[in-house]
This record gives structure tokens, sequence and C-alpha cells, in this order.
């Protein structure tokens, strides 16, 4: 028995492996992220969490100004930078 194969069967088979190599890279890729998200670093954790505190810290900082409270002498006002005309 011999195989013949036309050029739409030709078509059919390149396209049905370029949708089985696409789902290939995309199953990889999903393996890869799920392989590597059990290895995440401690540090960088610890490193997002001082920055939100920092963060809540200069909004304290910012809301003492507004209530007038006294400043050190070498803090400037907010609108230091715009010129007063």
């Amino acid at each position: 028995m011999s195989w013949l194969l036309t050029e739409s069967d030709g078509l059919a088979i390149a396209m049905l492996a370029t949708v089985l190599t696409s789902f290939g890279v995309i199953a990889l890729l999903l393996g890869c992220m799920l392989r590597s998200s059990g290895k995440r670093n401690g540090e960088v954790d610890q490193l997002l969490e001082e920055m939100e505190n920092e963060e809540k810290d200069g909004r304290a900082i910012k809301a003492s100004f507004q209530r007038g409270e006294p400043r050190e002498e070498w803090e400037r006002d907010e609108d230091w930078w715009r010129k007063e005309e």
C-alpha cells in the first residue's frame, strides 16, 4: 500500500505540526514558571517589605509637615523648588 499525500494533506500536516509545537512551547514555559516559583529568594520578599515600610514612613512624615509640626533646621519646605514672584 502506498501513501499518497496531496498538497492539502501536506498543508494540514504542517499546520498540525505548527500548532503542536506552539502548545509544546507554552507548556514548557508554564513548567519552567512553576518549577522556578518554588525557588523564590527570601531576600526579595524582605526588600519588598522594607520598601512598603519606608513608603508608609514617608507618608507619615509628609502628614506631619502638613499639620505644621516643627521641622529640623536642614529641612526645606515641600514647594522649595517653586519660584515665588
